[in-house]
């Protein structure tokens, strides 16, 4: 049970930190997106390889 909560609370804050940080990337202009190398429409892609690499 112990370990089950955790995983359930550590998913959860990842889910958090996924929408912070898609919320973040969504709030640039398209330009600074190009420099960073991410399309605007690849974004929550983008973050959850990213968050995905992380856990590893």
């Amino acid at each position: 049970m112990e370990k089950t909560m955790f995983q359930y609370l550590k998913r959860v804050s990842i889910g958090l930190r996924a929408r912070r940080a898609e919320r973040a990337l969504h709030e640039l202009p398209d330009h600074i997106l190009k420099d960073i190398g991410i399309r605007r429409a690849a974004i929550s892609y983008a973050v959850r390889e990213h968050l995905k690499d992380d856990r590893i």
